[in-house]
């Protein structure tokens, strides 16, 4: 929330300090920007105020896995640490591609703020945690000298978007912006699954059931990001 706050203060600075850089949106229609963080957006500006188009975003290990083990520094994509076992030492974790489809409207035509209303898709996620052997507490029980690994799978999402950003375009065609935009999402539009698994064969079924309920329920549902974009408007 606080890094969310702070965006909104930077973009609405930005907002008045950078005045009159829209004047080129309808000169320079078409734009085609890289993300810094990974994929492009391409698109055209009607007029001052309609913009149409949309991002793909390959940075979120798309196709390849990403191995973490570290216990120093590994955390959690889907669980928040305060609900996870102690012992984490390494992880597993991808994420498929992100794809969106994008009205922007400007609602002022001496600024490159803008408003996002479109589609938003998400390939699936899925993190695999991997925690050390000591005695725990598994479901209603504890086991002694016991190690065992979480798997949580995340749906594919298929949402409405909404999001703000702002877009800056020089006299040279040059341009660049940000935007945090993300999916409306609940359990009707993406559902989560999580499995436990261990080597002690004393742990019962019942108690890996327990486990596995309450990192259904605590898995992180929501579709958003952030980004940073450069490149031309012709």
């Amino acid at each position: 929330m606080k890094r969310i706050f702070l965006i909104l203060i930077l973009i609405f600075t930005l907002n008045i300090i950078y005045a009159e850089e829209s004047k080129y949106r309808e000169d320079k229609g078409l734009q085609v920007q890289l993300l810094i963080n990974g994929g492009a957006l391409i698109g055209y500006h009607f007029n001052d105020q309609i913009f149409l188009g949309g991002t793909s975003i390959t940075n979120i290990n798309e196709g390849e896995a990403v191995t973490t083990f570290d216990n120093a520094t590994v955390q959690s994509s889907l669980l928040e640490a305060k609900i996870l076992p102690e012992g984490l030492y390494g992880k597993k974790y991808e994420q498929g591609r992100i794809l969106t489809g994008q009205l922007r409207i400007s609602p002022w035509d001496t600024s490159g703020f803008f408003l996002s209303f479109g589609g938003y898709q998400e390939g699936s996620r899925k993190e695999i945690l991997y925690f050390d052997r000591r005695d725990r507490k598994i479901g209603d029980t504890t086991y002694s000298n016991t190690s065992i690994t979480i798997i949580v799978e995340r749906d594919p999402v298929l949402a409405p978007l909404l999001g703000i950003g702002w877009n800056w375009i020089y006299e040279n065609g040059f341009s660049w912006g940000f935007d945090l935009t993300g999916g409306i999402v609940n359990e009707k539009i993406t559902k989560a699954k999580a499995t436990v698994l261990t080597e002690n064969t004393s742990v019962t079924n019942g108690d890996l059931a327990i486990e596995e309920e309450k990192y259904r329920k605590s898995s992180d549902l929501s579709a958003s990001y952030f980004t940073i974009a450069m490149g031309m408007n012709f």
